[in-house]
Order: structure tokens, then C-alpha cells, then sequence
């Protein structure tokens, strides 16, 4: 859970820093695409490891259903909007 509470902390201080540096550098426009893909590669480092403490409980199979529908919208809504 740890590992869960340092990757969303470096996801907020990323989002944070997103909102703030285009405005204090003006050489934003030139390197906004190799910041934007590196964010994608990051997310999907996150998220992929975010999935490897993911463990299935047999007994509990009835919760999967809202589990993989919040885990869906988290992956694709970032792509699509």
C-alpha cells in the first residue's frame, strides 16, 4: 500500500507541475511533446505496477465487476479526454 501512496503522490505533484511550468518557461511549446509522451510512459509504469499488487479473492467475485469498471474508466477516460 505504501508503493500505492508514493506513485498517486508523484502523480499529484506531476499534475501540479504540469499547470505551472508552461507558464513560468516560454520553451514550453518547443518540448510539450517529449513532456507529453514521457507522462504516458510514466502512467503506464504506475498503473502496471499498481496491477501487479492486484490479487483475486475467490470468495469475493461479486466486487470484480464495479472493481474493473472504476480500474476501466481510470485507464481509458486520461486517453480519451
Amino acid at each position: 500500500m505504501k508503493k500505492v501512496y508514493i506513485l498517486s503522490s508523484l502523480l499529484l505533484i506531476g499534475l501540479v507541475f504540469s499547470q505551472i511550468f508552461p507558464v513560468f518557461f516560454d520553451f514550453y511549446g518547443d518540448i510539450s511533446h517529449i513532456i507529453k509522451l514521457g507522462t504516458m510512459i510514466c502512467l503506464a509504469f504506475i498503473m502496471i505496477h499498481v496491477g501487479y499488487e492486484f490479487e483475486i479473492q475467490k470468495n469475493n467475485v461479486k466486487q470484480y465487476g464495479k472493481d474493473y469498471l472504476i480500474a476501466f474508466t481510470a485507464a481509458t477516460f486520461p486517453w480519451i479526454f
